[in-house]
C-alpha cells in the first residue's frame, strides 16, 4: 500500500479513486462484525483479511453497487482471537483498516 494513495477525511481512508472503507462495527467484536465501505460505481471487489504475522487467513469476492455497501466478517471465517488487517482492492484503489477479534 502506498500512502500517498490514500487521503484522511473525516477519520476514514480515502483512495484517489474514490473508495471508503469505513470502521468495523463493532470493533472489537465476538461473533461477527459489519465491514462498511463506500464505491464510486459498480465494481467487483475483493476483502482480504490479514492477521498479525501479514498471513492472509480470508477472502471474500463479489460485486457491489455504487454507494454504500457491508460485508459481514463471521468468526469462523478468522482463525482466532487477535488483531487483523482488512483490505478491500478495487479497480478504483484499494483501503484498509485494523480490526479486532475477542
Amino acid at each position: 500500500m502506498i500512502a500517498s494513495q490514500f487521503n484522511v477525511q473525516a477519520g476514514q481512508p480515502k483512495a484517489e479513486g474514490g473508495v471508503e472503507l469505513f470502521q468495523n462495527s463493532p470493533n472489537p467484536f465476538i461473533e461477527m462484525t459489519l465491514l462498511w465501505f463506500r464505491l464510486p460505481a459498480v465494481a467487483n471487489v475483493v476483502l482480504r483479511i490479514f492477521d498479525a504475522k501479514g498471513k492472509e487467513v480470508s477472502a471474500k469476492h463479489g460485486t457491489y453497487e455504487a454507494g454504500e455497501n457491508h460485508l459481514v466478517l463471521h468468526r469462523a471465517d478468522l482463525n482466532e482471537p487477535g488483531l487483523y488487517t482488512c483490505r478491500l482492492e478495487t479497480p478504483f484503489g484499494a483501503a484498509s483498516r485494523k480490526l479486532m477479534m475477542y
